[in-house]
């Protein structure tokens, strides 16, 4: 009698979610469970091989398939970590809680995607991964997945930076708050959408970067605060000029992906982007249909490109085709 009962329990949650319509889980956060507790482990110990077994056994192995997807296209390791985790002590404990914190904020998330299938109702589905990365990207996609590295995401003016030589990652934080960690959520998920594409120029590539932050406001309701915005915003006149000279080459090296190296400058092409596509937006009649075709661009074609730009009304004036450099 007992086991009939627990079967009719069993079938009536099912017959419930089957009603309710519920969703299968989207958001994935344990891995920054796992992480700490790697971490954690590999403090109890002097011996290297030790804390590579650590790391390994207690956060790798177990881990979610997003984290097996950011080690490959990030290519960490356990080496890698062990060697972060104890070259940066004091960066670890400021930025712990705000790791743990992204637990909390799983309904913002969500939201957030349901804004952007009311903007866009093409959107596919995607899951998101919050792991703790190798201090090496904030943040990419991966197919239909979502690849967060929170221990960039969730740093911001508090987080101590001491130990680092390179000042990049002390001016990232300092333009960061903690509830920017939604926007770069959704900046990465519009990549989602996007059709997978190699071998773009730099107008290409800008635009794919500034169309994701041009969605992302729309989605979140409110401007983003990056660097690069911030500068950007307060010298787009010679910056405007300086891109159109190179837009057409394949040489990214002054716009895009240069944080290591540009400081407070750096990735000025996702505001070139961004700035293009908002032209786009405000020119548009049907707002919807401008969104789509944000999204949907052909960012390696550099003739649906360039169409898109003129479209944009940007450069009233024009362009010539820039030689190779």
């Amino acid at each position: 009698m007992q086991r009939i009962v627990s079967l009719l329990l069993v079938a009536g949650s099912i017959s419930t979610a089957v009603a309710q319509g519920a969703r299968p889980q989207k958001v994935f956060t344990e891995d920054i469970d796992r992480f700490w507790v790697a971490y954690d482990s590999v403090q109890t110990t002097t011996d290297h091989a030790r804390q590579l077994a650590f790391v390994t056994d207690l956060y790798i192995r177990p881990g979610t398939v997003g984290l097996a997807d950011f080690i490959k296209v990030r290519n960490n390791s356990a080496e890698r970590w062990v060697t972060l985790i104890t070259k940066y002590p004091r960066f670890w404990a400021s930025i712990r809680p705000n790791t743990l914190a992204v637990k909390n904020s799983a309904k913002d998330f969500e939201q957030s995607i349901r804004r952007f299938k009311r903007l866009y109702p093409e959107l596919r589905d995607a899951s998101i991964y919050f792991t703790v990365g190798g201090l090496n990207s904030g943040g990419t996609v991966n197919g239909n997945k979502v690849l967060i590295g929170t221990e960039i995401a969730t740093g911001n003016a508090q987080t101590d930076v001491s130990e680092f030589t390179n000042p990049w990652l002390g001016s990232v934080f300092k333009a960061q708050a903690l509830n920017n960690i939604v926007s770069l959520n959704v900046h990465e998920y519009v990549h989602t959408q996007q059709q997978p594409t190699e071998d773009m120029n730099l107008l290409g590539q800008a635009l794919k970067e500034g169309a994701c932050d041009f969605i992302t406001e729309l989605v979140i309701r409110r401007p983003l605060q990056t660097n690069y915005l911030i500068y950007g915003n307060a010298h787009e006149k010679e910056l405007k000029e300086a891109f159109k000279q190179e837009m057409l080459t394949a040489n990214y090296s002054r716009w895009l992906y240069n944080g290591s190296n540009a400081g407070p400058t750096s990735d000025l092409g996702y505001f070139m982007g961004y700035t293009i596509c908002r032209a786009y937006y405000a020119q548009a009649r049907n707002k919807r249909q401008a969104i789509k075709e944000i999204i949907e661009l052909t960012y390696a074609d550099p003739a649906a490109t360039e169409g898109f730009l003129r479209q944009s009304g940007y450069y009233p004036e024009g362009w010539e085709k820039a030689a190779p450099r």
